[in-house]
């Protein structure tokens, strides 16, 4: 089964992938990590997509899709998740070209749906432990002591993206480049719409239903 969660930023793709990764054994694949990995790494792909990063503009499709066709070809007898991929229509149409060389394709296509406003409201209170990497949020999911990570113990981290002006930009992106994607996975009966308002686990009992049905 090859399962994609997409959806604006901030709407809560990563707790969710999370999540269902551990439920469904899916093996998750997160090209926001694997990016923000490579920067860390101070490698000649992070070198390359920190400077879009850091605007908020999406890095461009080549070096992306380079990355997506190492991780299938390694990976392709397993079930997996993709987690905020593919991000425009011609990412859609490069994932499902490259499956079908392997004879596989897309199963379901979940799209995580909240309001702008309430997506500023929660980036712009979002931080991270940069040791572990786990995400807090200061409305949805705080850390039990303000500031440190629950793990870690160390000051969480403010991501640079997660300002208010960059993150009405990457709205704007989203909106013009990923939305598109939505009427690409209708015409293959493939695409659902999830609620992501309340809790973790009510989002997360949201998109269940569908995994079931379709396992079914």
């Amino acid at each position: 089964m090859i399962a994609i969660l997409f959806g604006p930023p901030g709407v809560g793709k990563g707790t969710q992938a999370e999540l269902l990764s551990q439920k469904y054994k899916f093996l998750k694949f997160s090209m926001g990590d694997v990016l923000r990995e490579e920067i860390s790494l101070n490698s000649p792909l992070g070198n390359k997509v920190e400077k879009y990063l850091k605007q908020g503009i999406l890095a461009p499709d080549d070096i992306v899709f380079e990355v997506v066709e190492d991780f299938l070809l390694e990976n392709q007898k397993e079930n997996i998740l993709f987690d905020g991929f593919p991000r425009n229509i011609n990412q859609a149409v490069s994932l499902e070209r490259t499956l079908a060389q392997m004879n596989l394709s897309v199963s379901i296509a979940l799209e995580l749906h909240i309001s702008q406003e309430e997506i500023i409201k929660r980036l712009v209170n979002r931080r991270y432990c940069p040791r572990c990497s786990k995400i807090y949020n200061y409305i949805t999911d705080p850390p039990k002591i303000n500031g440190l990570c629950d793990i870690c113990g160390i000051d969480l981290i403010k991501r640079e993206d997660d300002d208010e002006g960059i993150i009405k930009k990457r709205l704007a992106i989203y909106h013009e480049q990923t939305k598109p994607i939505i009427e690409y996975y209708k015409s293959f009966s493939i695409y659902k719409q999830v609620d992501a308002t309340g809790s973790q686990e009510e989002v997360s009992q949201k998109i269940s239903q569908f995994i079931n049905a379709y396992l079914k």
